[in-house]
């Protein structure tokens, strides 16, 4: 029960895996646009020619800053 009785707000098993479903999708999407992106930094920007930098290296950048912006957005989510 809501702590106004008027069901806004209720936590329910169907809410829990809907917010689950949600974030987890998104969780994807960075790491899919993480990929991609390191990618085309690579091919279209040339960082993977210059000494040192690698796909590899891309993708791992990417895939922490996609980690870290996952983070605030689900602490967002659940202080709301």
């Amino acid at each position: 029960m809501s702590y106004f009785g008027n069901g806004i707000g209720d936590i329910t098993p169907k809410r829990v895996g809907l917010g689950t479903v949600i974030i987890l999708g998104a969780a994807t999407a960075f790491a899919a646009g993480g990929v991609t992106q390191a990618w085309a930094d690579g091919y279209f920007l040339g960082r993977a020619k210059k000494k040192g930098v690698t796909y590899k290296i891309l993708a791992k950048r990417n895939a922490v800053l996609g980690g870290a912006i996952g983070a605030a957005a689900a602490a967002a989510i659940l202080a709301a």
